[in-house]
């Protein structure tokens, strides 16, 4: 590898820094508010983004021939145990019950088809200035920021969009359904605040959901996009943000036309107060086996589209098989939305 020192990157939550070090396997990158760790170059799928032509370069040739190396050796999957049984944590020895995650993801129009939400490109000019004007999102609106340097009139759209060339991208929702990566952020309050977040419940096979909203809807509208099974995860520590993802077949994105028939509190509630409907500042929720099976099997009622039907029903079937659960027993769902039609009726 080149020697990449005094290169300049951007981070999601952190904004811009130089690579200050490298060894074999880490990145340390210098930022206003102190230096973290990276893995390399693993990072550049989903945190770090740079601008610097020679740099994207040579993580991509890096990049390409780690992927070589993983597909010389053992497939992800063939590696995975049986997790119908609680795994044992990595800290402390402690037993932990697995888990799903639901992903709360800014709204993102790139790429959008009538076939695809979007979630796979730079979003359009009325997307980027409500999550920079408007919703404030974090990333979005650091100066860093590849699409704020574009509001502001520093890159041309042009600029903006080549930085998705190759593993390039611009925030991780830019590339979510293009790498099938999700991540758990950072925690947002308390002693705590800014540190990676953990996903200590997620295991393989858990289910991933990938949540959004559009810009000009309430929460109670938010509906699921895509779903996978997780195959492969980062717990998350001092260096960067827990993620999961998969490269395995198991995997669903649904259309625009779909995707509005899945709302998310259809199934989900807030266990201490069902009644209200609110994600919250954090970026995931745990779910439950029912809610999960819950919104397969609605995934396969949707499907119209015979050859995608029957897929879904694998995936579902799967699923169950797997992780240990009787299809049969799982009762209808019962998320805020119904209570609150009940409440209203």
């Amino acid at each position: 590898m080149k020697n990449i020192t005094g290169k300049k990157v951007f981070h999601q939550i952190f904004g811009a820094g130089i690579i200050v070090s490298v060894d074999d396997r880490n990145i340390s990158v210098a930022f206003g508010n102190g230096t973290k760790k990276f893995i390399y170059p693993d990072a550049f799928k989903q945190f770090l983004v740079t601008t610097d032509t020679e740099l994207q370069l040579q993580v991509q040739s890096d990049l390409e021939e780690k992927q070589q190396k993983e597909e010389k050796g053992i497939p992800a999957l063939n590696r995975i145990p049986n997790i119908s049984k609680p795994l044992k944590s990595k800290r402390k020895n402690k037993m932990v019950e697995r888990s799903n995650i639901a992903f709360k993801c800014n709204f993102c129009d790139g790429g959008a088809t009538q076939q695809r939400v979007g979630f796979n490109g730079v979003c359009s000019d009325m997307v980027i200035r409500y999550n920079i004007n408007t919703a404030k999102h974090v990333w979005c609106s650091d100066k860093s920021c590849p699409c704020r340097e574009y509001l502001d009139g520093t890159i041309t759209r042009e600029e903006l969009i080549s930085q998705m060339a190759g593993s390039g991208s611009v925030c991780y929702e830019s590339t979510m359904l293009r790498d099938w990566r999700a991540s758990a952020g950072v925690i947002q309050t308390g002693v705590n605040k800014g540190k990676p977040m953990r996903l200590l419940k997620v295991q393989p096979n858990s289910l991933a959901i990938l949540t959004t909203r559009k810009t000009d809807d309430k929460e109670d509208r938010r509906f699921i996009f895509a779903v996978f099974l997780v195959d492969d995860l980062f717990e998350g520590d001092a260096r960067e943000e827990g993620y999961v993802t998969t490269r395995s077949k198991w995997k669903i994105e649904l259309t625009p036309q779909e995707a509005q028939k899945m709302l998310f509190w259809r199934y989900y509630l807030c266990g201490n107060a069902p009644e209200i409907i609110k994600f919250g500042s954090g970026l995931h929720r745990y779910v439950s086996d029912n809610q999960t099976v819950q919104i397969l099997r609605d995934i396969v009622e949707i499907k119209e589209k015979q050859s995608e039907k029957d897929f879904a029903e694998k995936f579902l079937h799967h699923y169950c098989t797997v992780n240990g659960i009787n299809i049969n027993e799982v009762p209808l769902p019962n998320g805020a939305l119904i209570q609150r039609k009940r409440r209203i009726e």
